[in-house]
């Protein structure tokens, strides 16, 4: 059995050239739009050179509006990437022995655990040489296990796992806002420098923009909903992908076994803080290693419910004196 765990790969580096491209594409994409859509549109709206008596005031308001909501959104956009990219998703605590790979606990399995190898063992990672948690997975990019692994992202040179799904989920909403807020706010500018003369450099900015927002838009629109679905159906996109595509190396468990309800599945990513959902603060709960199915759920929720009608009675009634030999009042009789 000890023949089947390989050598622990090298920790990951953090600065490899290659695989760093994608990340330096991509701020140089969001300072493209970012400079195009606010020279090219924002500035000429506010209408900065035009005599006072012949501003058009109505886009000048609309101007403000764009620039103001734009830069919230960039700023919000902005946090998010660096927290995605710099927060750790999560991995196999190395101090802590239940997770260590040892051969005579091969076949043990403690209760918290649904995910089996089709024998009925523990899946470990023969890699790290270590027991897995559900839901976790080894990246071999970043070399390590994921605590419940969505997927490697090399747009943000990171695996997005348990701690930074929100951040990542988050910068897809703020980047599809502002996608939106460009593609249709320039349909203006496209229709102006169509019909007034403009400098032919300026002319291929504003349509190169537009067309890049535009394809940008649909990508990353349809990409987002995608992760809506898998937010409120309580999923990963590593499960999904195995419950369409079954590869039979797992053993198989409920459906949806990790499906809390609406409420719950978004709670479970977003944090449990409902006015902060949409805010890069307040992570999700919970340590990333042990999952409550929908039925563990149940009997935690009833268990609480109890406790705190319990507490309430006692809060009530009062508190009696005991003596010495057991007796209320001090009126013990021995």
């Amino acid at each position: 059995m000890q023949s089947l765990i390989m050598e622990p790969e090298p920790k990951p580096q953090r600065m490899e050239p290659l695989k760093f491209l994608p990340v330096v594409f991509m701020f140089a994409t969001i300072l493209f739009l970012y400079v195009a859509y606010v020279v090219q549109h924002c500035i000429p709206r506010l209408q900065l050179d035009v005599d006072p008596k012949l501003v058009d005031k109505d886009i000048r308001a609309r101007g403000q509006l764009e620039l103001t909501v734009f830069h919230w959104v960039t700023a919000l956009m902005t946090v998010c990437y660096v927290r995605a990219m710099f927060t750790s998703p999560g991995t196999i605590p190395s101090d802590d022995k239940n997770w260590e790979y040892q051969e005579d606990y091969f076949s043990f399995l403690p209760s918290f655990l649904k995910e089996t190898k089709r024998s009925g063992d523990r899946r470990h990672c023969k890699w790290c040489s270590k027991f897995k948690p559900d839901r976790t997975h080894h990246c071999r990019v970043c070399r390590q296990c994921t605590l419940k692994m969505d997927h490697h992202c090399p747009w943000i040179y990171n695996c997005v796992g348990y701690f930074n799904y929100k951040w990542f989920f988050l910068l897809l909403f703020y980047c599809m806002i502002n996608l939106h807020l460009i593609t249709w706010t320039m349909v203006e500018t496209v229709w102006r420098v169509v019909e007034v003369p403009t400098p032919l450099f300026a002319m291929f900015i504003v349509f190169f923009t537009e067309t890049l927002a535009a394809f940008m838009t649909l990508l990353v629109t349809l990409f987002f909903f995608f992760h809506c679905y898998l937010v409120v159906n309580g999923m990963s996109t590593i499960e999904f992908c195995e419950k369409v595509m079954p590869k039979g190396e797992v053993n198989e468990i409920p459906e949806n076994v990790y499906d809390l309800g609406l409420y719950g599945n978004i709670s479970a990513v977003l944090g449990d803080k409902a006015l902060l959902w949409l805010l890069p603060v307040n992570g999700p709960p919970g340590d990333g290693l042990t999952f409550l199915s929908a039925t563990e759920k149940v009997a935690y929720d009833d268990l609480e419910a109890t406790k705190t009608v319990l507490r309430k009675g006692n809060k009530g009634r009062p508190r009696q004196e005991r003596g010495i030999c057991g007796g209320a009042d001090g009126e013990g009789v021995c």
